[in-house]
Parts: C-alpha cells; structure tokens; sequence
C-alpha cells in the first residue's frame, strides 16, 4: 500500500512507538527474544511478497493536536497475489476536509475513483502485465546497515514489559517508555523530521488543514506498543501511539497524540473481485505497452527527408531520402534505402546510394544498425508516431543538407 507523505509520516511515528517499546522488552528478556522480536518483523514482510496468496490489510492512522483529531487515513486493502490483483479503499479527515479514494488493479487493467467529480478513471493494458511480488524491505541493499543502526540506537532501552504465552501458540509483545528513558539521538531525529513536515509545510490555500506548526521545542513524551504474531511469528495486529510535545511560532505549546492500528486478516482466503461499474460514470483509456510494437504492420510503407542545399542566401530542395520499409515485427526491420534528385541538379547525385538492407534490433528496444556498401548507420522505430530515424554514421560531405527524421509518405 503506497503512503502520502502526511500518512507515512504518522505511521513512521506510531510503528516507531511500538519497536521502541517492544524491543526494550526484547533486551530485558533474552538476546533470544531480541531476535524473536526481528525474527517476526521479517516474516511477516517475507511471507508478505513471497509466501501468502491472499491476505487483506486493515490500517487506521490518527493524529490528535492536544486531544483534538485533526487528521486520520482508514484504509483497507485486499490483495491476491497468486492473480495479481488489489483493491484499497480509504476514507480520512485533514482538518475541515473529509477524504476518501478508490483503487483496483490487476493484470488486464487498473481503476482509480476520482472522488472530486465521482468518476472512475479505468485504464485498460494492451496486453496483461507481468505479475509482479512488493519488495520485501529486508532484501533492499541497505537493509542490514539500518538493522545495524536500528540495534544501536534502541540497545540501551531497558523497561518493564509483559509478555505473554497464549492457549493457542500465538504471542503478545507489549512495553511502554516514558519521556526519562528517550534517547536523545531519538528526540533529535524526531525533532528533525517534526520541523520538516509540521513546520515548513503550509497548511492548503483553502486553510482546511488544522495541524499546527510545529517549530521548536520537540521532544518525545511518551511512547507505547502492542504486538500479537501467530505461533508462526506472522504479525496479527500492531498497536502503536505515541506524544510529541512542540511550540508553534507563536510559542504555543501542542501535544501531538499519533496512533496507528494495523491488522493481518483473511491470510490466503481473501477474494479480490473487480468492481461492477454499471450505472457509474467512467471514463475510459488504453496504456499502451511499449515493450513491443503494437499493429507493427501501420509502419510498413515510405519514409522520406528532404536533401537541401543553400543557394543565394535561401534553402533550396534538390532531392529527397527516401526508405521504404518492407517487413517489420518486434525482433527487426527490412526495407530498402535509395535517393532521388530533382531534374537540373544531375551532379549532386554522382554518389548517390541505393541498397536493401536487413536490421535486428537491439535488446527491449526498437533500433538496430544498418550494414551496406559504403554505408553504416542506424535505424529507430517511433512507437506511436508516423516516423522513423534513419541516419548514417558518416559525415555528409560537401554542401548537401539533411537530417535522419523521416516522415511516412501518405497516398
């Protein structure tokens, strides 16, 4: 599920609330719960993108402004990864304005509501996509180094916690920090990031937007968490809040209350089904795929670009380049090249050329070289447009003016 920026900033916040405080929970047990705590984390994200089939993700971001909410983001997604398809339906408040949206994808096409004038936007695909798995964060380059960092940071945290065993296998993680047990890399990190996205950003020029900002004076107050995985280690639910307390430029004090509520449902049972838009008002397009040439036989034909010379201060057309290509698919072209010179201009055309020729092209693209006598050069195919560059390596000689685009030539 992709974030806005106001969104991930509030979920980073909240799951921050409950890794600190699940992992100061983790150092008093064992090293062995440390790695239990980790261990679940990248289950969870591995079973995610390679192992489920199915599954439906339940997420509710909440940001209050001393007991006041002044924004929050529901969204509920439901994914099939065996058929490659999602739906996310979301519904939220930034201040005076209620949001909500609507998404579905899967291999033939995508929809996305246009909440504003209540229009379902459908893009259809030439030809269906290639089923692609999320990246697993943990697989990323610098995933260990920020493993590394991460362990740094939180090492020293030490506080009480519970834990519990349950009937069914499956484990409660849970811990709570108080404002004295902050680290002060972690308040200096906070107070960055508050500065950057409370502070400098303008509320919208409707002023609909009530989230203060916040300037100076940031410090985290307090920060609690709560995590329940299956005996597997496959994370349940995620319960995370956290309070930040900042002046304005006014020197008003504000306690910011983030929450975050996240849930794992339906694991490998969830059914995605594409939406029934009869009666709706839609608006409809198709993407073309441009990993292949689509109707390759629409470029078949002739090609031409002027030969021009400068005669008496003006430009003046004495021939033309003409290439006329014969066969074409996605693998290469065919077609033959050759000049033709107007009457009165005989001793331009001493040189002339006139050859087939034959191109394979280059690897997922649509240009390949082209190899005669006397000449070498290039041919590209402009996806979607009625023309095609044809240019030869040397340079022209003499007074002769020309360039490599040529336009089809229509009866």
């Amino acid at each position: 599920m992709k974030l806005n920026k106001k969104t991930a900033v509030i979920v980073s916040f909240a799951l921050g609330s409950v890794m600190f405080a699940t992992t100061a929970m983790a150092q008093v047990l064992t090293k062995s719960g440390y790695d239990e705590l980790k261990d679940s984390v990248k289950y969870t994200a591995e079973s995610a993108t390679t192992k489920l089939t199915s599954y439906t993700t339940d997420m509710s971001v909440i940001l209050k402004d001393n007991g006041n909410v002044v924004y929050s983001d529901d969204s509920i997604s439901k994914v099939d990864v065996s058929k490659g398809a999602k739906e996310t339906v979301t519904k939220g408040i930034d201040g005076l304005k209620k949001t909500e949206g609507y998404t579905y994808s899967d291999i033939n096409g995508a929809i996305y509501k246009d909440s504003s004038k209540n229009i379902y936007n459908i893009t259809e695909f030439t030809s269906p996509h290639k089923i692609t798995n999320s990246q697993n964060p943990f697989k990323e380059e610098r995933a260990t180094d920020m493993e590394k960092i991460a362990d740094a940071v939180v090492g020293n945290l030490k506080d009480a916690v519970v834990v519990t065993q349950n009937p069914d296998g499956s484990k409660t993680l849970s811990g709570s920090l108080s404002e004295a047990q902050i680290p002060a890399v972690i308040n200096a990190v906070v107070s960055l990031e508050s500065k950057s996205v409370f502070g400098n950003n303008s509320n919208n020029p409707n002023n609909e937007s009530t989230i203060p900002k916040i300037t100076s004076d940031v410090f985290v107050k307090e920060v609690k968490g709560n995590m329940v995985t299956t005996k597997d280690g496959l994370i349940q639910t995620v319960l995370g809040t956290g309070v930040v307390s900042g002046k304005d430029a006014k020197g008003v004090e504000h306690k910011l209350t983030f929450e975050l509520l996240a849930k794992m449902t339906d694991v490998n049972t969830t059914k995605v089904n594409k939406p029934d838009l009869t009666g709706k008002k839609v608006e409809k397009n198709v993407e073309q795929d441009h990993s292949k040439l689509t109707n390759p036989e629409k470029y078949l034909g002739k090609y031409k670009t002027d030969i021009l010379i400068e005669k008496d201060t003006k430009f003046v057309k004495i021939g033309e380049r003409i290439v006329d290509i014969t066969a074409l698919d996605n693998k290469g072209v065919s077609g033959r090249y050759h000049e033709e010179y107007a009457k009165g201009f005989e001793e331009y055309a001493v040189d002339k050329k006139d050859f087939k020729f034959n191109s394979i092209f280059e690897k997922d693209q649509f240009n390949g070289n082209v190899k005669a006598p006397n000449f070498t050069g290039n041919i590209s195919i402009d996806q979607g447009s009625a023309s095609i560059y044809f240019n030869q390596n040397e340079n022209n000689s003499g007074t002769l003016i020309s360039n490599g685009n040529y336009s089809k030539v229509f009866k």
